[in-house]
């Protein structure tokens, strides 16, 4: 992941290690499985992951393109760069903190390149996406997967308070609503836009196997250091979800937007 400048997450250690088990989580699997299918890699492909977190989903790439292909995982947090160079074992799996917009190959690097919940973080997401259009051969194919975090649909017994929350939690990316404008971005520097896809998590409870109550911590604690929410009521925003739960009442939903998009030969 990217920090969104001075308004985004800071990728601490702490935060690294939080996106970490969030990664694990059943809904986040599932979405990385689906990535895997979108992006249709074959042995021998190069492949580079642009903002590649803990590392997971370039874990099951290298698998994937095996010892004749080639996987770099970009990523602007040492934490979390750290985090998965710590798992890996390949010789063509590699990783390096790097920055979206400044990427450090030469043009036509790759044949994959593939930005998962990482382009809204971007302030300068254009450069980010030309970056990643200039890496590519041509031919190439590329997957962006981001959120609209307007969209995301959150139960509460307080909506109010529910709406104070979600609004001070947007600004922890340059662009909430990213996936609205995402097609004319990628048509503007030269990609051809091949589909669009939604995936859908559902959670219908508060678990630990659940992405949303990962998301609870992840929230709790950047809208308590921006301060627009009283500590109180943060806190009871927190405490109603496992008491929801428990009731049967709990409901979270969000889609993420996948653009599946090449380079013309």
């Amino acid at each position: 992941m990217f920090q969104g400048g001075n308004m985004g997450l800071e990728f601490t250690d702490s935060i690294a290690r939080r996106l970490e088990a969030l990664y694990l989580t059943t809904d986040v699997v599932a979405q990385r499985s689906e990535t895997l299918r979108n992006l249709r890699l074959t042995e021998g492909e190069s492949v580079i992951d642009i903002g590649c977190g803990p590392g997971f989903l370039c874990e099951s790439m290298a698998e994937i393109v095996g010892p004749t292909g080639r996987v770099v995982g970009l990523d602007i947090s040492h934490d979390l760069v750290r985090m998965a160079e710590g798992r890996n074992k390949r010789r063509w799996l590699s990783y390096r903190e790097g920055d979206a917009i400044a990427i450090d190959e030469p043009d036509a690097s790759f044949d994959v390149a593939v930005c998962t919940q990482v382009a809204e973080y971007i302030p300068e997401v254009d450069r980010a996406i030309s970056e990643a259009f200039r890496i590519l051969k041509p031919g190439g194919r590329a997957v962006f997967i981001a959120t609209d975090w307007d969209a995301v649909i959150w139960h509460s017994d307080a909506p109010d308070r529910m709406a104070a929350v979600m609004k001070s939690w947007e600004a922890h990316c340059a662009h909430p609503r990213l996936p609205r404008s995402m097609s004319e971005r990628l048509r503007t520097v030269g990609f051809t836009v091949e589909a669009v896809k939604a995936f859908p998590m559902l959670n219908m409870e508060w678990s630990d196997e659940t992405y949303s109550k990962g998301l609870t911590e992840l929230v709790q604690d950047f809208v308590g250091k921006r301060g627009d929410v009283a500590a109180d009521e943060l806190v009871a925003w927190a405490e109603e979800f496992p008491k929801l739960s428990n009731d049967g009442r709990y409901f979270f939903s969000s889609t993420r937007f996948i653009f599946i998009a090449s380079k013309p030969d």
